[in-house]
Protein backbone atom coordinates (compact mmCIF):
# COMPACT_ATOMS: atom_id res chain seq x y z
CA UNK A 1 0.00 0.00 0.00
CA UNK A 2 1.27 3.48 -0.88
CA UNK A 3 0.73 6.59 1.19
CA UNK A 4 -0.30 9.33 -1.23
CA UNK A 5 -0.11 12.38 1.04
CA UNK A 6 3.15 14.21 1.62
CA UNK A 7 1.91 15.38 5.00
CA UNK A 8 1.22 11.78 5.95
CA UNK A 9 4.79 10.87 4.98
CA UNK A 10 6.30 13.61 7.11
CA UNK A 11 3.94 12.80 9.99
CA UNK A 12 4.96 9.17 9.71
CA UNK A 13 8.62 10.16 10.02
CA UNK A 14 8.06 12.44 13.01
CA UNK A 15 5.86 9.96 14.89
CA UNK A 16 8.37 7.18 14.32
CA UNK A 17 11.20 9.34 15.64
CA UNK A 18 9.13 10.52 18.61
CA UNK A 19 8.28 6.95 19.60
CA UNK A 20 11.92 5.92 19.43
CA UNK A 21 12.90 8.89 21.63
CA UNK A 22 10.36 7.88 24.31
CA UNK A 23 11.99 4.49 24.57
CA UNK A 24 15.38 5.94 25.45
CA UNK A 25 16.67 8.11 28.23
CA UNK A 26 15.92 11.76 28.80
CA UNK A 27 18.77 13.01 26.59
CA UNK A 28 17.43 14.87 23.53
CA UNK A 29 17.86 12.98 20.27
CA UNK A 30 19.15 14.89 17.24
CA UNK A 31 18.01 13.33 14.00
CA UNK A 32 20.19 13.48 10.90
CA UNK A 33 19.53 16.22 8.41
CA UNK A 34 21.43 14.40 5.66
CA UNK A 35 19.19 12.66 3.11
CA UNK A 36 21.37 10.21 1.16
CA UNK A 37 21.11 7.25 -1.20
CA UNK A 38 24.20 5.19 -0.48
CA UNK A 39 23.82 2.30 -2.94
CA UNK A 40 21.46 1.37 -5.75
CA UNK A 41 21.02 -1.66 -8.02
CA UNK A 42 18.44 -3.10 -10.40
CA UNK A 43 17.63 -6.71 -11.11
CA UNK A 44 19.71 -8.46 -13.78
CA UNK A 45 19.08 -7.60 -17.43
CA UNK A 46 19.57 -10.53 -19.82
CA UNK A 47 21.43 -12.35 -17.08
CA UNK A 48 23.93 -9.56 -16.39
CA UNK A 49 24.30 -7.16 -13.48
CA UNK A 50 24.83 -3.51 -14.40
CA UNK A 51 26.59 -1.26 -11.89
CA UNK A 52 25.10 2.14 -11.10
CA UNK A 53 27.11 5.23 -10.25
CA UNK A 54 25.73 7.65 -7.65
CA UNK A 55 26.83 11.23 -8.25
CA UNK A 56 26.05 12.84 -4.90
CA UNK A 57 27.06 16.35 -5.97
CA UNK A 58 24.73 16.49 -8.96
CA UNK A 59 22.07 14.16 -7.57
CA UNK A 60 22.33 11.69 -10.47
CA UNK A 61 22.23 7.89 -10.56
CA UNK A 62 23.18 6.21 -13.84
CA UNK A 63 24.75 3.09 -15.35
CA UNK A 64 28.01 3.81 -17.22
CA UNK A 65 27.81 0.53 -19.14
CA UNK A 66 24.62 0.94 -21.16
CA UNK A 67 22.13 -1.90 -21.36
CA UNK A 68 22.00 -3.88 -24.65
CA UNK A 69 19.88 -2.83 -27.59
CA UNK A 70 16.30 -4.00 -27.10
CA UNK A 71 16.35 -3.86 -23.30
CA UNK A 72 13.37 -1.48 -23.35
CA UNK A 73 11.03 -4.48 -23.26
CA UNK A 74 12.73 -5.72 -20.09
CA UNK A 75 13.15 -2.56 -18.05
CA UNK A 76 9.50 -1.57 -18.36
CA UNK A 77 8.85 -4.02 -15.52
CA UNK A 78 11.88 -4.36 -13.31
CA UNK A 79 12.64 -4.42 -9.59
CA UNK A 80 15.02 -2.35 -7.52
CA UNK A 81 17.09 -4.99 -5.72
CA UNK A 82 19.35 -2.69 -3.69
CA UNK A 83 18.47 0.66 -2.15
CA UNK A 84 20.43 1.71 0.92
CA UNK A 85 19.21 5.09 2.04
CA UNK A 86 19.41 7.48 4.97
CA UNK A 87 15.79 8.52 5.36
CA UNK A 88 12.67 7.74 3.36
CA UNK A 89 12.34 7.73 -0.47
CA UNK A 90 9.31 9.08 -2.27
CA UNK A 91 8.48 9.20 -5.99
CA UNK A 92 5.87 10.86 -8.14
CA UNK A 93 4.70 9.18 -11.32
CA UNK A 94 3.17 11.19 -14.14
CA UNK A 95 -0.34 10.10 -13.17
CA UNK A 96 0.07 11.05 -9.52
CA UNK A 97 -0.78 14.40 -7.96
CA UNK A 98 1.37 13.89 -4.88
CA UNK A 99 4.50 12.09 -3.74
CA UNK A 100 4.19 8.51 -2.61
CA UNK A 101 6.48 6.19 -0.71
CA UNK A 102 8.70 4.09 -2.95
CA UNK A 103 7.84 0.40 -2.71
CA UNK A 104 10.82 -1.63 -3.98
CA UNK A 105 8.68 -4.78 -4.16
CA UNK A 106 6.72 -3.18 -7.01
CA UNK A 107 8.02 -3.45 -10.58
CA UNK A 108 8.80 -0.05 -12.07
CA UNK A 109 8.96 1.25 -15.63
CA UNK A 110 12.33 2.82 -16.40
CA UNK A 111 11.93 3.02 -20.19
CA UNK A 112 12.99 6.39 -21.59
CA UNK A 113 14.74 7.56 -18.44
CA UNK A 114 17.60 9.00 -20.56
CA UNK A 115 15.16 11.54 -21.97
CA UNK A 116 13.08 11.99 -18.81
CA UNK A 117 14.86 10.75 -15.67
CA UNK A 118 12.98 8.86 -12.99
CA UNK A 119 12.90 11.26 -10.02
CA UNK A 120 13.33 10.09 -6.43
CA UNK A 121 13.17 12.34 -3.37
CA UNK A 122 14.93 11.35 -0.15
CA UNK A 123 13.61 12.76 3.14
CA UNK A 124 16.16 13.05 5.94
CA UNK A 125 15.42 11.44 9.34
CA UNK A 126 14.61 14.89 10.74
CA UNK A 127 11.57 14.97 8.45
CA UNK A 128 12.55 18.36 7.05
CA UNK A 129 15.61 18.21 4.81
CA UNK A 130 15.33 16.55 1.43
CA UNK A 131 17.40 15.70 -1.65
CA UNK A 132 16.25 14.80 -5.16
CA UNK A 133 17.98 12.18 -7.33
CA UNK A 134 17.49 11.76 -11.09
CA UNK A 135 17.77 8.10 -12.12
CA UNK A 136 18.90 7.44 -15.71
CA UNK A 137 18.79 3.86 -16.99
CA UNK A 138 20.91 4.01 -20.12
CA UNK A 139 20.17 1.70 -23.05
CA UNK A 140 22.19 1.38 -26.25
CA UNK A 141 20.15 2.59 -29.18
CA UNK A 142 22.49 0.94 -31.71
CA UNK A 143 23.81 -2.60 -32.06
CA UNK A 144 27.28 -2.42 -30.45
CA UNK A 145 28.84 -4.89 -32.92
CA UNK A 146 27.59 -3.00 -35.97
CA UNK A 147 29.88 -0.87 -38.12
CA UNK A 148 28.20 2.52 -38.40
CA UNK A 149 28.92 4.60 -41.52
CA UNK A 150 26.11 7.09 -41.14
CA UNK A 151 23.39 7.63 -43.71
CA UNK A 152 25.56 9.20 -46.41
CA UNK A 153 29.19 9.78 -47.39
CA UNK A 154 31.08 12.35 -45.39
CA UNK A 155 31.71 14.33 -48.58
CA UNK A 156 31.26 13.85 -52.32
CA UNK A 157 33.36 15.14 -55.22
CA UNK A 158 36.19 15.87 -52.79
CA UNK A 159 38.97 15.22 -55.35
CA UNK A 160 37.42 15.00 -58.83
CA UNK A 161 40.78 14.75 -60.61
CA UNK A 162 41.81 11.49 -58.95
CA UNK A 163 41.86 8.47 -61.21
CA UNK A 164 43.66 5.21 -60.56
CA UNK A 165 45.86 4.08 -57.69
CA UNK A 166 46.18 6.26 -54.60
CA UNK A 167 47.96 6.21 -51.25
CA UNK A 168 46.85 7.85 -48.00
CA UNK A 169 48.49 8.31 -44.63
CA UNK A 170 47.78 10.09 -41.34
CA UNK A 171 50.46 12.62 -40.46
CA UNK A 172 50.36 15.59 -38.09
CA UNK A 173 46.62 15.07 -37.38
CA UNK A 174 45.81 15.27 -41.08
CA UNK A 175 45.15 12.84 -43.91
CA UNK A 176 47.48 13.17 -46.89
CA UNK A 177 46.33 11.55 -50.13
CA UNK A 178 48.60 11.01 -53.14
CA UNK A 179 47.51 9.97 -56.64
CA UNK A 180 49.25 9.87 -60.02
CA UNK A 181 49.54 13.24 -61.76
CA UNK A 182 47.62 14.96 -58.97
CA UNK A 183 48.42 17.47 -56.24
CA UNK A 184 48.40 16.26 -52.65
CA UNK A 185 44.92 16.30 -51.15
CA UNK A 186 44.82 17.12 -47.42
CA UNK A 187 42.14 17.28 -44.74
CA UNK A 188 42.20 17.59 -40.96
CA UNK A 189 41.16 14.51 -38.99
CA UNK A 190 38.76 16.75 -37.11
CA UNK A 191 37.06 17.64 -40.40
CA UNK A 192 37.14 15.31 -43.40
CA UNK A 193 34.63 17.35 -45.39
CA UNK A 194 36.94 20.11 -46.55
CA UNK A 195 40.01 19.10 -48.55
CA UNK A 196 42.75 21.43 -49.72
CA UNK A 197 45.40 20.75 -52.33
CA UNK A 198 49.13 21.44 -52.45
CA UNK A 199 51.73 20.73 -55.11
CA UNK A 200 54.35 18.23 -54.00
CA UNK A 201 57.94 19.17 -54.80
CA UNK A 202 61.06 17.01 -54.85
CA UNK A 203 59.32 13.82 -56.04
CA UNK A 204 59.90 12.48 -59.57
CA UNK A 205 56.14 11.86 -59.76
CA UNK A 206 53.16 11.40 -57.45
CA UNK A 207 52.48 7.77 -58.39
CA UNK A 208 53.44 6.72 -54.86
CA UNK A 209 54.14 2.98 -54.43
CA UNK A 210 54.84 3.05 -50.69
CA UNK A 211 54.18 5.66 -48.02
CA UNK A 212 55.14 5.32 -44.35
CA UNK A 213 55.75 7.45 -41.28
CA UNK A 214 59.06 6.86 -39.52
CA UNK A 215 60.82 8.86 -36.82
CA UNK A 216 58.39 11.76 -37.17
CA UNK A 217 58.86 12.05 -40.95
CA UNK A 218 57.19 10.73 -44.07
CA UNK A 219 59.07 8.34 -46.36
CA UNK A 220 57.94 7.31 -49.84
CA UNK A 221 58.93 5.41 -52.94
CA UNK A 222 57.47 6.28 -56.33
CA UNK A 223 56.97 4.48 -59.60
CA UNK A 224 60.08 4.30 -61.77
CA UNK A 225 62.55 5.29 -59.05
CA UNK A 226 64.76 3.12 -56.85
CA UNK A 227 65.31 5.87 -54.29
CA UNK A 228 63.37 6.63 -51.13
CA UNK A 229 62.24 10.18 -50.43
CA UNK A 230 61.67 11.97 -47.14
CA UNK A 231 59.48 14.89 -46.05
CA UNK A 232 58.71 16.74 -42.84
CA UNK A 233 55.46 18.26 -44.08
CA UNK A 234 54.17 15.93 -46.80
CA UNK A 235 54.66 18.61 -49.44
CA UNK A 236 58.40 19.31 -49.80
CA UNK A 237 60.35 16.12 -50.49
CA UNK A 238 64.05 15.27 -50.92
CA UNK A 239 66.21 12.20 -51.39
CA UNK A 240 66.40 10.31 -48.11
CA UNK A 241 70.01 9.20 -48.60
CA UNK A 242 69.00 5.59 -47.93
CA UNK A 243 70.42 4.42 -51.27
CA UNK A 244 69.33 3.87 -54.85
CA UNK A 245 68.59 0.15 -54.62
CA UNK A 246 65.21 0.24 -52.88
CA UNK A 247 62.40 -1.89 -54.29
CA UNK A 248 59.74 -0.86 -51.77
CA UNK A 249 59.45 0.38 -48.21
CA UNK A 250 57.36 -2.03 -46.16
CA UNK A 251 56.60 -0.57 -42.72
CA UNK A 252 58.19 0.77 -39.56
CA UNK A 253 58.17 -1.34 -36.41
CA UNK A 254 59.56 -0.12 -33.10
CA UNK A 255 62.64 1.96 -34.01
CA UNK A 256 63.41 0.47 -37.44
CA UNK A 257 62.06 0.77 -40.97
CA UNK A 258 61.66 -2.46 -42.96
CA UNK A 259 62.11 -2.59 -46.73
CA UNK A 260 63.04 -4.69 -49.75
CA UNK A 261 66.30 -3.79 -51.49
CA UNK A 262 68.31 -5.15 -54.41
CA UNK A 263 71.50 -6.30 -52.71
CA UNK A 264 74.49 -8.22 -54.07
CA UNK A 265 75.70 -10.90 -51.66
CA UNK A 266 79.30 -10.33 -52.69
CA UNK A 267 81.23 -8.14 -55.08
CA UNK A 268 80.74 -9.09 -58.68
CA UNK A 269 77.57 -11.10 -58.10
CA UNK A 270 74.16 -10.09 -59.37
CA UNK A 271 71.93 -8.29 -56.92
CA UNK A 272 68.90 -10.08 -55.51
CA UNK A 273 65.95 -8.90 -53.51
CA UNK A 274 66.64 -9.05 -49.77
CA UNK A 275 64.72 -8.06 -46.67
CA UNK A 276 66.46 -5.13 -44.99
CA UNK A 277 65.87 -2.78 -42.11
CA UNK A 278 67.32 0.55 -41.14
CA UNK A 279 67.45 2.88 -38.17
CA UNK A 280 67.51 5.77 -40.63
CA UNK A 281 71.26 5.80 -41.20
CA UNK A 282 72.59 2.29 -41.90
CA UNK A 283 71.05 -0.88 -43.33
CA UNK A 284 70.99 -4.41 -41.92
CA UNK A 285 70.57 -7.08 -44.60
CA UNK A 286 68.38 -10.11 -44.04
CA UNK A 287 67.01 -13.08 -45.96
CA UNK A 288 66.14 -13.41 -49.62
CA UNK A 289 62.62 -12.26 -50.45
CA UNK A 290 60.27 -15.15 -51.42
CA UNK A 291 58.58 -14.90 -54.80
CA UNK A 292 55.10 -14.77 -53.22
CA UNK A 293 55.90 -11.84 -50.94
CA UNK A 294 53.82 -8.74 -51.81
CA UNK A 295 55.76 -5.90 -53.42
CA UNK A 296 53.06 -3.50 -54.52
CA UNK A 297 50.48 -1.43 -52.64
CA UNK A 298 51.55 -2.86 -49.28
CA UNK A 299 49.17 -2.39 -46.36
CA UNK A 300 50.48 -2.85 -42.81
CA UNK A 301 48.88 -3.44 -39.42
CA UNK A 302 50.90 -2.92 -36.25
CA UNK A 303 49.66 -4.35 -32.97
CA UNK A 304 51.00 -5.11 -29.50
CA UNK A 305 50.71 -8.62 -28.09
CA UNK A 306 49.46 -9.44 -24.59
CA UNK A 307 53.09 -9.52 -23.37
CA UNK A 308 53.84 -6.08 -24.78
CA UNK A 309 55.73 -7.09 -27.94
CA UNK A 310 55.01 -5.12 -31.12
CA UNK A 311 54.23 -7.24 -34.18
CA UNK A 312 53.71 -6.35 -37.81
CA UNK A 313 51.38 -8.02 -40.31
CA UNK A 314 51.20 -6.92 -43.95
CA UNK A 315 49.33 -7.74 -47.15
CA UNK A 316 49.65 -6.40 -50.67
CA UNK A 317 49.68 -7.20 -54.35
CA UNK A 318 52.07 -9.89 -55.52
CA UNK A 319 53.92 -9.70 -58.85
CA UNK A 320 54.76 -12.10 -61.68
CA UNK A 321 53.19 -15.54 -61.67
CA UNK A 322 52.25 -15.14 -57.98
CA UNK A 323 49.70 -12.51 -59.00
CA UNK A 324 47.47 -15.41 -60.11
CA UNK A 325 47.33 -16.96 -56.63
CA UNK A 326 43.88 -17.60 -55.16
CA UNK A 327 44.72 -16.53 -51.58
CA UNK A 328 45.64 -13.20 -50.02
CA UNK A 329 48.58 -14.20 -47.83
CA UNK A 330 49.33 -12.11 -44.71
CA UNK A 331 52.99 -11.95 -43.71
CA UNK A 332 54.07 -11.40 -40.11
CA UNK A 333 57.26 -9.94 -38.69
CA UNK A 334 58.68 -9.31 -35.24
CA UNK A 335 61.86 -7.26 -34.94
CA UNK A 336 64.92 -9.50 -35.06
CA UNK A 337 62.96 -12.45 -36.48
CA UNK A 338 62.16 -13.72 -39.99
CA UNK A 339 59.17 -12.85 -42.13
CA UNK A 340 56.57 -15.63 -41.92
CA UNK A 341 53.60 -16.38 -44.20
CA UNK A 342 50.61 -16.79 -41.88
CA UNK A 343 47.98 -18.41 -44.08
CA UNK A 344 48.36 -20.04 -47.51
CA UNK A 345 45.54 -22.61 -47.26
CA UNK A 346 42.81 -21.96 -49.82
CA UNK A 347 40.19 -23.45 -47.47
CA UNK A 348 41.07 -21.46 -44.35
CA UNK A 349 42.77 -18.40 -45.79
CA UNK A 350 41.47 -15.09 -47.10
CA UNK A 351 40.44 -15.18 -50.79
CA UNK A 352 42.57 -13.33 -53.31
CA UNK A 353 41.83 -9.59 -53.26
CA UNK A 354 43.16 -6.83 -55.46
CA UNK A 355 44.74 -3.91 -53.59
CA UNK A 356 44.05 -5.50 -50.19
CA UNK A 357 44.00 -3.49 -46.98
CA UNK A 358 44.65 -5.03 -43.57
CA UNK A 359 43.80 -3.43 -40.25
CA UNK A 360 43.96 -4.54 -36.63
CA UNK A 361 40.69 -3.29 -35.24
CA UNK A 362 38.82 -4.13 -32.03
CA UNK A 363 41.36 -6.91 -31.30
CA UNK A 364 40.76 -8.56 -34.68
CA UNK A 365 42.43 -8.55 -38.09
CA UNK A 366 40.29 -7.44 -41.01
CA UNK A 367 41.10 -7.57 -44.74
CA UNK A 368 39.17 -6.01 -47.61
CA UNK A 369 39.92 -5.18 -51.23
CA UNK A 370 38.82 -2.89 -54.02
CA UNK A 371 35.65 -4.88 -54.77
CA UNK A 372 34.05 -3.88 -51.44
CA UNK A 373 32.15 -7.13 -51.04
CA UNK A 374 32.64 -8.16 -47.41
CA UNK A 375 35.37 -7.98 -44.81
CA UNK A 376 37.32 -11.10 -43.89
CA UNK A 377 38.37 -11.41 -40.26
CA UNK A 378 40.78 -13.45 -38.16
CA UNK A 379 41.96 -13.44 -34.55
CA UNK A 380 45.54 -14.50 -35.32
CA UNK A 381 45.84 -13.96 -39.06
CA UNK A 382 45.80 -17.69 -39.86
CA UNK A 383 42.17 -18.83 -40.11
CA UNK A 384 39.97 -16.32 -41.94
CA UNK A 385 36.20 -16.11 -42.22
CA UNK A 386 33.86 -13.84 -44.13
CA UNK A 387 31.85 -11.27 -42.16
CA UNK A 388 28.26 -11.37 -43.39
CA UNK A 389 26.41 -9.27 -40.82
CA UNK A 390 26.81 -6.06 -38.82
CA UNK A 391 30.49 -5.34 -39.66
CA UNK A 392 29.72 -4.37 -43.26
CA UNK A 393 30.43 -1.73 -45.87
CA UNK A 394 27.88 0.99 -46.56
CA UNK A 395 25.11 -0.34 -48.78
CA UNK A 396 25.79 2.45 -51.29
CA UNK A 397 29.29 1.18 -52.14
CA UNK A 398 28.96 -2.55 -51.49
CA UNK A 399 30.13 -4.67 -54.44
CA UNK A 400 31.36 -1.57 -56.25
CA UNK A 401 34.87 -2.11 -57.64
CA UNK A 402 36.99 1.03 -57.57
CA UNK A 403 40.42 2.34 -56.68
CA UNK A 404 40.63 3.60 -53.13
CA UNK A 405 42.82 4.29 -50.13
CA UNK A 406 42.07 3.83 -46.45
CA UNK A 407 43.35 4.83 -43.01
CA UNK A 408 42.29 4.19 -39.40
CA UNK A 409 42.76 7.02 -36.91
CA UNK A 410 43.40 6.97 -33.15
CA UNK A 411 39.68 7.32 -32.46
CA UNK A 412 38.99 4.00 -34.23
CA UNK A 413 37.39 5.70 -37.21
CA UNK A 414 37.84 3.92 -40.53
CA UNK A 415 38.29 6.30 -43.45
CA UNK A 416 37.79 5.15 -47.05
CA UNK A 417 38.56 7.52 -49.93
CA UNK A 418 37.02 6.31 -53.20
CA UNK A 419 37.88 7.08 -56.79
CA UNK A 420 34.49 6.22 -58.29
CA UNK A 421 32.21 7.50 -56.92
CA UNK A 422 34.47 10.29 -55.70
CA UNK A 423 33.43 10.04 -52.05
CA UNK A 424 34.80 9.83 -48.53
CA UNK A 425 33.17 7.44 -46.08
CA UNK A 426 33.95 7.33 -42.37
CA UNK A 427 32.77 4.50 -40.14
CA UNK A 428 33.20 3.26 -36.62
CA UNK A 429 32.19 0.21 -34.63
CA UNK A 430 29.31 1.28 -32.40
CA UNK A 431 30.78 -0.26 -29.25
CA UNK A 432 33.88 1.92 -29.70
CA UNK A 433 31.86 5.07 -30.11
CA UNK A 434 29.54 5.09 -27.09
CA UNK A 435 29.97 8.17 -24.93
CA UNK A 436 30.22 7.65 -21.19
CA UNK A 437 29.50 10.19 -18.49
Amino acid sequence: MRIKSLSAIVSFLLISFAMSSCLGDDEPIVYSSNPLIQSFALDTVKGKDYLFTIDQLRGKIYNQDSLPVGSDTIIDKILITTLNVTGVVTVRNSADTADSLLNTSDSLNFVGTMEKPFMMKVWAPNGIDQKTYALEVRVHQQQPDSLNWGDAPLVTNYAPGISGKQKSIIFDNQIYLYADAQPVHITALSDGKNWRTATATGLPNTNVTSLVQFMGKLYATVDGSSNAYVSTDGISWSDSGLGNDIVVLISPINDILTAIRNVAQSEGEAAEQRFCDTDGTTWAVGDTVPSNFPQNNISAALYTTSIGVENLVIVGNTVGTQANDTVTVPWAYMQGQEWVALSTDTRLGCPKMEDPTIMYYNDQFYIFGNSFTNFYTSEAGIIWSEVTEMFLFPEAIRDRQTDYSSVVDDENRIWIMLDTPNEVWRGKLNRLGFLFQ
